[in-house]
């Protein structure tokens, strides 16, 4: 699901606020480039699908826009960082940072589609953290997984908001689990929907 995901017409319609014959329409006259599937189903390849919104006038979801899922990194100790990225950047664009008010910021700004975050930052709990994270607006569509030092604090951090909570032991286990945990956020992919507008010929 990572990556050049395809995109149902149903999904489509959604993204632009039609109907989905209108899509299927469009997919026809040749406006929308699409494969049919073994089961003669229409699936469209996110990069014509951003070309395509682009030149329509349509917002382009994050989803669309983005090549490879965009992951940040929070840990205070340089090495956990770097580990982080190495199990990580095959499949996504990883940034790292140490904690401090750099990095609420860009979040903030770039609304990244997962944080990874160490429970334990010096001077910071990140309990409290997870909780504002999931009710900050710009954030709702961000995955929250929490790195904790011991199996016994997985439950704490999922009750604070965390979506998957791995413990470090089991870091090498990330890539596998962050993979999966976006795979299952694209499968319930919900978009708003956008003003409609015809497209041109």
């Amino acid at each position: 699901m990572l990556g050049e995901r395809e995109f149902t017409t149903e999904e489509i319609a959604q993204i632009c606020g039609v109907s989905r014959p209108a899509v299927v329409e469009w997919v026809t006259r040749g406006l929308l480039p699409a494969r049919l599937t073994e089961g003669g189903h229409r699936r469209v390849a996110r990069s014509p699908l951003a070309a395509f919104l682009g030149k329509q006038g349509y917002r382009i979801p994050r989803d669309v826009a983005r090549e490879r899922p965009m992951v940040f990194v929070i840990d205070d100790e340089p090495i956990w960082r770097s580990t982080v990225q190495n199990y990580l950047d095959r499949d996504f664009d990883v940034t790292t940072w140490a904690p401090g008010v750099e990095v609420f910021v860009a979040m903030g700004a770039q609304q990244p589609d997962v944080v990874i975050i160490d429970l334990h930052l010096p001077g910071m709990d990140a309990l409290p953290l997870l909780e504002v994270m999931s009710r900050a607006p710009s954030l709702q569509d961000t995955l929250r997984v929490a790195l904790v030092p011991h199996e016994e604090e997985v439950s704490a951090a999922r009750r604070a908001g965390a979506h998957l909570s791995v413990s470090k032991a089991r870091a090498s286990e990330l890539q596998h689990l962050v993979t999966r945990l976006v795979g299952d956020h694209q499968r319930r992919f919900q978009p708003e929907s956008a003003a409609p507008a015809a497209p041109a010929a």
